[in-house]
């Protein structure tokens, strides 16, 4: 028997609008500065420059009533190109791939009853 792995979302994402410091780890050139959404697994970063799928970013980020500052290696997951009518515009999607347990939970806790992101798309069933 073989088990099929569902393409839905399994961590809900939150609406988040943040500042945020996005740049590639092998030459630190800027990639973005805002957070459009966050999970404790990633993020959609607006993006001011391009990026492949793969590339290793460095990004810190602070969520709105918190001083923390998030610190978190990632790569990106996606390129949004902005041509669709519900794209934010040219986007990243950014899975972590290393963040500290203790900032992943605490992430976790302030995420609570945060609203997500008004779906843009029909929804699939």
């Amino acid at each position: 028997m073989t088990t099929r792995f569902s393409r839905r979302r399994r961590v809900l994402r939150r609406s988040v609008r943040s500042r945020c410091q996005a740049v590639t780890a092998d030459s630190f050139r800027l990639l973005g500065e805002r957070v459009l959404d966050v999970s404790p697994f990633g993020l959609l970063l607006a993006a001011d420059a391009g990026a492949t799928p793969g590339e290793e970013v460095l990004v810190s980020f602070r969520i709105p009533g918190c001083r923390r500052v998030f610190d978190a290696e990632a790569k990106v997951a996606r390129v949004i190109e902005g041509w669709r009518p519900h794209d934010p515009g040219y986007a990243l999607g950014l899975q972590f791939t290393e963040i500290a347990l203790e900032d992943r939970l605490f992430l976790t806790q302030r995420l609570r009853g945060t609203p997500p992101p008004v779906p843009q798309r029909a929804l699939r069933f």
